[in-house]
């Protein structure tokens, strides 16, 4: 079966260091199956992070990732959605193709994570262009273990 990227919402109450409680939402990828396994998974995570079972999951949407990257996720890194053009020619009509990539990277700013998608692309053997680079609110990424 297919495994496709799914980006998830958690809602809860967080007790900040003042001692007041807070509604919050944070956003995760996972990598799963299916929206039922998403939900498994998201649920599972969820209460493992939050230590609780008082949680929402608020909104799950497939989301159209190519890659990931990430070497080490540090505390103060952000998930950045950058979208590269795969350019290519067509030999008979000589019309340019577009294929647009959507990669994931973590990175402490967004400069460095235009270095680290250029240093990640210097390899690919056709034309590319990086078209946008966006910072997200993901805090995390959940890859398949199994």
């Amino acid at each position: 079966m297919k495994r496709y990227w799914y980006k998830f919402r958690v809602k809860y109450g967080k007790v900040l260091d003042t001692g007041k409680q807070k509604k919050v939402s944070e956003e995760y990828l996972v990598d799963a199956e299916s929206f039922t396994e998403t939900e498994k998974r998201a649920t599972k995570a969820a209460t493992d992070l939050i230590g609780t079972r008082d949680f929402d999951i608020t909104a799950i949407s497939r989301e159209p990732i190519t890659e990931i990257l990430h070497e080490e996720e540090k505390e103060d890194n952000h998930w950045y959605k950058t979208v590269v053009s795969l350019v290519s020619e067509d030999t008979e009509t000589g019309v340019k193709k577009f294929s647009p990539q959507t990669i994931y990277v973590n990175a402490s700013n967004t400069k460095e994570a235009d270095r680290l998608l250029r240093e990640h692309m210097s390899d690919t053997l056709s034309d590319w262009e990086v078209k946008s680079i966006t910072e997200t609110k993901v805090l995390g990424v959940l890859g398949y273990k199994g």
